[in-house]
């Protein structure tokens, strides 16, 4: 196996990751990779039969009706599509959860779950304007934990919209991080850090939230306003909480990602961030990739995960 996590001029932190790797996710790694043959096998045959089989019977409908000769290919493609991702995602499920673990132990007050994050309020966070307008949510990977005795969950997920009427189409609104970090106190007012969106977008979003209730809230920060707009139900309160060393914060989160659209909400006692992704953050494994670089990757992994201690590093005044 790779040993991309040892060398000469590995620290003790790296020497002490490489050994969890080996103790705890090296032993099942032969018995993960005959499974991965296995796997990758029944991928090629289910493809096989349906690269064979819709041809078949496009053929075979065609001089009976057109319409339904489409209709059914067409079918039994969408069918094949999803028989082939879920054999896929069954793979790099089993992956994660042998990996998943030891990335939590080798970073320290951590844990990893999936399938849902109690501790995002969605709605809310629609309501608020974070958050788009979505039906359909699909919740990946989520962390909780602590850093520098500050709480947090760090989920990554995708918010679908699916419109109704004959001509329903579903679209990805958001994918991406969501974090919800702890505040040194509750906020008593409603609170969106959005994006700026120059002149006309600027002044059709004061126009949405007015409806809620929400102001724009101007403040005194060049750099932050050229990055983002605030806006609240409590403008005291929003320039009380957004200070000058909050906003020096987001301007270095928002220069550290730079071309993703970041934006923020407080509510209560906590804050909300968001960070569009165009993958998968914490994708580990795949049926056509040898396990020889799984510890590399998992590596990597760890490295993403940690985006939510540079966040809240960064938001105690750390620069990124």
């Amino acid at each position: 196996m790779a040993t991309a996590l040892r060398s000469t001029r590995a620290g003790p932190r790296d020497r002490r990751r490489a050994r969890l790797f080996q103790r705890e996710i090296a032993p099942h790694l032969p018995a993960l990779e005959a499974e991965r043959a296995q796997g990758r096998s029944r991928f090629i045959t289910t493809a096989t039969a349906f690269a064979v089989g819709i041809p078949i019977l496009l053929g075979v409908l065609w001089p009976l009706d057109r319409l339904w000769a489409v209709l059914g290919a067409v079918a039994a493609l969408a069918v094949g599509l999803h028989v082939l991702g879920s054999q896929q995602r069954r793979f790099r499920h089993r992956v994660r959860d042998l990996v998943m673990p030891a990335i939590c132990r080798a970073i320290g007050d951590l844990h990893h779950s999936a399938g849902s994050a109690s501790g995002i309020p969605f709605d809310d966070l629609e309501r608020l304007g974070l958050l788009p307008r979505h039906n359909r949510r699909r919740v990946d990977d989520v962390f909780e934990g602590r850093h520098r005795d500050t709480g947090f969950v760090m989920a990554e997920a995708r918010l679908r919209q699916r419109s109704g009427g004959r001509r329903s189409r579903t679209r990805t609104v958001f994918r991406g991080l969501i974090f919800a970090i702890e505040a040194p106190r509750n906020i008593p007012a409603r609170i969106l850090v959005a994006r700026e969106a120059g002149a006309i977008g600027n002044c059709l979003k004061g126009w949405i939230n007015g409806f809620s209730g929400l102001e724009r809230v101007s403040l005194p920060h060049p750099a932050f306003e050229a990055h983002f707009e605030v806006y609240s139900d409590d403008p005291a309160v929003a320039r009380d909480t957004v200070g000058p060393g909050f906003c020096d914060a987001m301007v270095a989160l928002a220069e550290a990602h730079e071309g993703q659209a970041i934006q923020g909400a407080f509510r209560l006692k906590w804050f909300y961030l968001t960070i569009p992704k165009r993958r998968d953050q914490f994708r580990l494994g795949s049926l056509f990739r040898s396990l020889d670089g799984l510890e590399a990757e998992a590596e990597r992994v760890l490295q993403d995960v940690r985006i939510v201690h540079r966040v809240i590093d960064t938001l105690h005044g750390d620069r990124p």
